[in-house]
Order: C-alpha cells, then sequence, then structure tokens
C-alpha cells in the first residue's frame, strides 16, 4: 500500500522524541514517519532556496559527518505543502490490526485485499465484513526493535504454533526448575518454519474479566489452535533488518542484514510496547544564530552554485568568478562558500562556548537579526554576575540521526566511526545515510534570558567535601547504570554541572507563574565548563504565542531578584520530603538525589539531560547549599 501523506505538528516532526523512523500517534492509527527524502524536496528545483535554513556555523559543523552536505532545509508547513505539492510522508506501523467486533486478525496489506474495490476510502483501516459496518480497525501494540535500529512487527502468523520446546505457559514454579536445569530461553518459542494451518484465519480476543498479557489470545477459528501473550516480552528472534522509514522498493519495504543473534544474555532485538520511549531516540543539534558568523550570500545565489557544481563542468574558481561576474559577489565570499575541506570535528562543548562568548562579550549586531543586552546584576542579585536579555532570539534544530533502545550524548551524534562507544547503531535520517547533501531542521523564533552565577563564588563553592561527595554519589549510580549514555555523562559530571541544571529546573518551574508561559513552552540550554558557569532561558514561537513576557523580566532586577529567591525558598520543601531531600539516589538508575516531580523535575521537552542528574540539596542546604545566605 502506499505511503500516505499525513498532517502534522512540526515539534513532532524534529524533537528529542519525533522524526524520521519515530512512530507518530494520530486520531486514528499510529504512523512511521518516512525519510525526509520521500518529502519531495527534490521536485523543488529553485524554488528549494525558499526553503532553505542559512545557519553557516551549525552547516559546517554537520560537515564532519556529512562531507557533501549543501543545505538545511526547514519542515514544511500545512500551508506552503498546498502550493509546493511538499509534505511528510509516512506509513501506517505497525502492520497487524484487529477489528474490536469481529475480532479479525490480519496484516493491513490483506485487510486492504479484501476491502470492496467500490467503496473509495480505506483511510483509517477498516473492517471489510458487512456485518461489522466498516468499523475503524484497531492496531496491535507491539513492536520489536534492534540495537542496529531496526524495527519490525512480532510474527504474528507463527505466535500459535509453537516448537515441543516452548513451555510458556507452564507453572512459574516448575518454569524456574527447568529453566535452572536447561538453561534454555524463558520466552516464547515460535515455529517460524510453519503457520498453524493452511487455511489460518487468526482472531485477536481480549478477556474482559484478565487484564493481564495472559488474558489476550490469538486464536485460529479454523484449527482451533490458541495462544496467549503470556511471556510476549521475553520472546526473542533473529532481526530481519526492517527500515520501514526508508519506504518501499519494488513493492517491499527496504530491510538491510542485521548482526543480531538471539538468545543472548542481552538480548539485540526486543519487544516493546510501540509508545515507549525506549522505541526512537532523536539525534538532535541545536544551534543559536550569530549574524557575524554567517556568510553573506542568499539562498537563492547558493542554489545557483549548486547547479553549477552539480554540471561539474566549472572548477571552483570559475564558478566563483561566474557568481562574482553575475551577481556582484566578492571572489573570497564565494570561496568561502565553496569550501568544503574536510572539517574537523567540534564538540558541543567548544560549539557553546562560541555562543556564551558572544552574549557575554559581543555587540548587538545592525540588523537586528539577534537582539541582546548584557546587564552586570552582582549588586542586585545574590549569586549571578550577569544577565543578557536577549528579546529576539534564533534557534536551529536539526535531526541528524536517530537510535533505539538507548540514546546517545550529543558528542557522539557527529562522532566518526573509530571513536564511536555505544552499541546502538545510529540510523540516518537520509536514504543517502550521511553522504546527504540535505538534512531537515526547524527555525524557531523567540526569547531569553541568559543567567550567568558568579565564577568567584561558584569557585569556592564547589570545592567543598560535602558537595564533592554528593557528586560522587550520582556519578557512581551512573557508572553502574546499564546504559553507556549515562557513563559517558558521567565523566564530565561536575559540581557546577548538577547545581546549574537543577537551578535551571528550580527557575523555570517559579517563572511559569510570571512571565505568561507554561514550563513546557519553556526550554533550557545549558553552558557549563571551566569557562562557562550559565544557563539560557528560551521561549520559542508557538502555539502559545512570543508574548515578550520573559525578557522583559530584566527591565526590573529588583522583582527579578525576588523570583529567584522564590525559586530557591520554593525548593526547601517538598511533598515529598523527608523522602526526597534525604534520598541517596531516585529516577532512572538513580541519577537524582534530592529531586522529584513535587519540587525539581519538568516536562522532558523543557529539559537537556532527560530530568536527570539534578540534586536541590546543592542548591538550597543549610550547611553548603549554593544559596545558604538566602
Amino acid at each position: 500500500m502506499a505511503s500516505d501523506k499525513i498532517k502534522h505538528g512540526r515539534s513532532k516532526l524534529i524533537s528529542n522524541y519525533g522524526g524520521v523512523g519515530s512512530i507518530i500517534e494520530t486520531q486514528d492509527c499510529s504512523v512511521i514517519v518516512e525519510t525526509f527524502d520521500n518529502w519531495r524536496y527534490g521536485t523543488l528545483q529553485n524554488k528549494l532556496s525558499s526553503y532553505i535554513i542559512k545557519d553557516d556555523r551549525l552547516l559546517n559543523r554537520l560537515k564532519a559527518r556529512f562531507p557533501k552536505l549543501r543545505h538545511i532545509v526547514r519542515i514544511p508547513t500545512e500551508e506552503n505543502s498546498f502550493f509546493d505539492q511538499l509534505m511528510p510522508t509516512a506509513s501506517y506501523f505497525p502492520k497487524w490490526f484487529y477489528c474490536p467486533r469481529c475480532n479479525r486478525f490480519e496484516e493491513l496489506s490483506n485487510w486492504f485485499k479484501k476491502w470492496p474495490k467500490e467503496k473509495k476510502y480505506f483511510n483509517p483501516p477498516k473492517c471489510w465484513n458487512i456485518d461489522c459496518k466498516e468499523q475503524i480497525l484497531e492496531q496491535v501494540r507491539f513492536v520489536m526493535t534492534c540495537k542496529e535500529g531496526h524495527i519490525e512487527d512480532i510474527p504474528w502468523r507463527h505466535w500459535n504454533k509453537r516448537l515441543p520446546s516452548d513451555q510458556t505457559n507452564i507453572n512459574e514454579e516448575d518454569e524456574n526448575e527447568d529453566n535452572a536445569k536447561n538453561d534454555r530461553p524463558k520466552g516464547p518459542q515460535l515455529n517460524l518454519s510453519e503457520t498453524c494451518c493452511l487455511k489460518q484465519d487468526l482472531r485477536y480476543e481480549i478477556s474482559r474479566e484478565n487484564t493481564e498479557l495472559s488474558g489476550i489470545w490469538i486464536k485460529c477459528v479454523n484449527c482451533g489452535n490458541a495462544q496467549s501473550l503470556k511471556g510476549i516480552f521475553d520472546y526473542e528472534k533473529k532481526c530481519n533488518g526492517k527500515k520501514y522509514w526508508i519506504g518501499q522498493a519494488e513493492g517491499n519495504f527496504v530491510d538491510e542484514f542485521c548482526n543480531s543473534i538471539p538468545f543472548q544474555k542481552i538480548p539485540q532485538i526486543q519487544v516493546k510496547v510501540k509508545t515507549s520511549n525506549s522505541v526512537y531516540y532523536a539525534n538532535i543539534l541545536s544551534s543559536i544564530y550569530i549574524p557575524e558568523m554567517q556568510n553573506p550570500i542568499t539562498t537563492e545565489t547558493r542554489i545557483i552554485i549548486d547547479n553549477y557544481l552539480e554540471k561539474n563542468t566549472y572548477s571552483k574558481d570559475q564558478i566563483a568568478e561566474i557568481i562574482r561576474d553575475g551577481h556582484n559577489i566578492p571572489i573570497d565570499v564565494v570561496k568561502a562558500y565553496l569550501e568544503t575541506g574536510d572539517p574537523s570535528f567540534i564538540s558541543e562543548e567548544a560549539f557553546r562556548e562560541v555562543e556564551y562568548s558572544y552574549f557575554l562579550k559581543g555587540e548587538q549586531p545592525e540588523n537586528n537579526q539577534l537582539k541582546f543586552r548584557r546587564i552586570l546584576c552582582a549588586d542586585s542579585i545574590i549569586g549571578f554576575s550577569d544577565l543578557v536579555k536577549i528579546e529576539k532570539l534564533k534557534k536551529i534544530t536539526v535531526q541528524t540521526s536517530f537510535t533505539r533502545q538507548e540514546p546517545i550524548d550529543t558528542d557522539s551524534i557527529l562522532q566518526e566511526e573509530s571513536r564511536y562507544e555505544y552499541n546502538v547503531k545510529r540510523q540516518s535520517v537520509s536514504k543517502n545515510n550521511f553522504e546527504t547533501k540535505l538534512l531537515p531542521g526547524i527555525e524557531s523564533f523567540g526569547e531569553a534570558i541568559l543567567f550567568v552565577l558568579d565564577k568567584t563564588t561558584l569557585a569556592n563553592w564547589e570545592l567543598q567535601n560535602d558537595i564533592i561527595e554528593r557528586t560522587k554519589t550520582i556519578k557512581t549510580n551512573a557508572e553502574n547504570s546499564t546504559w553507556h549514555y549515562h557513563k559517558i555523562i558521567a565523566r564530565t559530571l561536575s559540581p557546577r554541572k548538577i547545581l546549574i541544571h537543577t537551578l535551571s529546573h528550580l527557575v523555570i518551574r517559579e517563572l511559569q507563574y510570571v512571565c505568561g508561559y507554561p514550563v513546557s513552552s519553556m526550554q533550557e540550554r545549558l553552558y557549563v565548563s571551566d569557562s562557562m558557569n550559565g544557563f539560557l532561558i528560551s521561549a520559542f514561537d508557538g502555539t502559545d504565542g512570543y508574548l515578550g513576557g520573559l525578557s522583559n523580566l530584566c527591565n526590573d532586577l529588583e522583582e527579578l531578584n525576588k523570583i529567584i529567591q522564590s525559586a530557591i525558598n520554593r525548593a526547601k520543601n517538598c511533598s515529598s520530603d523527608p523522602i526526597c531531600l534525604e534520598s541517596s539516589g531516585q529516577g532512572v538508575s538513580q541519577l537524582n538525589l534530592a529531586a522529584c516531580h513535587s519540587c525539581t523535575l519538568t516536562p522532558d521537552i523543557t529539559c537537556e539531560l532527560s530530568n536527570l542528574f539534578l540534586d536541590r540539596k546543592l542548591v538550597v542546604d543549610n550547611n553548603y547549599g549554593f544559596f545558604k545566605a538566602i
């Protein structure tokens, strides 16, 4: 069945939890977003210039991993999609559906084949049985994901055809004894070479009395063979290498060879609920737009230069002369754009240091593409030395790839294979893998405040033994985590990073009462290193608008000081105290200390570190807290 165009919000197509290869829940069914190569950017030709996002600083960084990359292109909106026939595409996934009325259970392609041809509308998928009166079908809730980034359906055709060694339905006590004796896999063991009968007719039956997985049965009404979903999360098989996000080639969905081996100690391919966070992790890079670091060549001229490069008729020097003569652009400017070279890897810390230094030392640009003002506040706000009021801010967000089962840290997104440490594979968002010439992005406009802590006070504070010991507790918990992502973050974890991250959360939670934005509309951006000690809180245009209420708080430092004091005082008490306050580890892998939903956590879309590495005692403790004077 051909892929369908989907209506969408841009935030779902590029975020920490959505993008190419992700499963998006729609009103009727869930779909898997296909590679942006299928969105018809290739048909735009010269009109592509209207979709180019200019950020040469970010573009040059991306070229370390994408050497042929020419442009970051804007995700289309509903309005321009209509005129340019540009639209994200997706296909239904999982592929297996059942009818809530007759319980018939089949793959989508079979439902479509049996749908009466005289009835045009099959979307959303409906039951062809006359008695069901075009009942909208339900999707099965389970998928299988692989460390290589693949995703596929459970082999439902074989679910009720078990091997003689299968013992899924024996009593638990007997099962434990048998596992100890035979050391066999404890999940269901399917015979993948046969089905239950030649005229298989499956039903998906859900018990009203038994709400557990053992109350859901896959039954064949032809032969009577039936098996429940008991033990489904322990099921193992070899991965088929399915890449449904690439779309179809010659009528079949694309796949590739996968190295997964079943029945390992840690399974390579695992059964997941389709809405589980571990099904998809987007590898996102973002950049604050700095006007002085951009090449002045317009997007229209860039397309003209690209066309010359595609023809491969002229050398780069000749192209530079042609553009100079035809468009009055200096040769050195054209050559700077043409120069691809072999860009070196730029770490996230180094990339952000440029932004941090620019806001504290740079001048307001004349073209007002970025509008900011530095404010000295050491005498007005305790613990802080500077504020930067940013009235106009542009942020570019790009999706480069994604992983399944485990996220990766930001620096690993662009690392070459020889330095890449994870077992999970980065799957590209393009058919052309890392040879793509385009990457999808979002350009967001908004406002922000950069808070900078007093450097001397911070340096003295982080030398205290109590502070060092609490940081060691979180680092130890991270090193003992089953996720390599946590271990890598632990390498650079410092007292100031935990403090600044926690303080960012506390201030965001307080600002929601005074700035006009809900917490979910604000985002943090941490600037932490030996030379950086600040955090940016921003709000961008969207469903809540661009109100101006955030940056304008800098107009009254006395009032802003009260807001910060209120945030700190509020953090002294939590409805879960003393359990939360005295915790030795809570949250995922126990990576938070005194921090929970009642006092410190924010929506995941707001936080850069997945609501981890937080401890409000470092902020408010009466003995060693950074703000103990308050």
